[in-house]
């Protein structure tokens, strides 16, 4: 881990990849942000997990080995958090519910309010998000990285700590089911 002394104010800066990390936190904040919104599909889950991922990265600057764009390193860490919080959300809902309360999940988008041809995009876009949603945790990962971000196999492997040709397998797969679905529930007609 590097770092370089503030000589006026007598702060010390820690950098990453050769530049201060507060500047890598602000060039990845929206992107990984959406990532996570995509994975967990809660504003606040997002927010507190994106925390999560700098406070980690921070305390682990020095696991970073230079190789490869921060911004994947930052992104893996990120996915992986997210990772664990679903697996803790679906092990909370089968706990008694003195354990805690059961997660309200993704909230659709309201179209009421729209003009109809983009409450009808809308409605599409939410019925596509919900069959995303009921995708398998590292599926539903891989699916959004993939397609969604148009990330490459080989660091989302690395963010789900899968071999390339499972994220492979997993985003194939993905995509026939959502395609059956939607042909299943005759949207492909509207």
């Amino acid at each position: 881990m590097e770092t370089t002394d503030n000589i006026g104010g007598g702060e010390r800066s820690y950098l990453l990849a050769g530049e201060p990390f507060d500047v890598w936190v602000r060039r990845s904040r929206d992107t990984l942000f959406a990532t996570l919104m995509r994975i967990l599909r809660d504003e606040s889950e997002a927010e507190d997990i994106l925390q999560d991922t700098y406070m980690r990265a921070y305390t682990r600057l020095g696991s970073f080995r230079g190789e490869g764009d921060p911004i994947g390193w930052l992104r893996r860490i990120a996915v992986r958090l997210a990772l664990n919080r679903i697996r803790a959300r679906k092990l909370r809902r089968w706990l008694p519910l003195s354990f805690g309360s059961v997660e309200e999940g993704f909230q659709p988008l309201d179209t009421k309010s729209l003009p109809d041809a983009d409450a009808a995009l809308a409605q599409q876009r939410v019925r596509l998000e919900e069959l995303i949603e009921k995708l398998p945790a590292k599926a539903r990962v891989a699916f959004s990285l993939r397609v969604l971000d148009d990330r490459p196999y080989d660091e989302i492997a690395e963010a789900i700590g899968s071999s390339e040709a499972t994220v492979r397998s997993l985003v194939s797969r993905s995509r026939s089911r959502l395609e059956a679905e939607i042909q299943q529930r005759g949207w492909n007609d509207e």
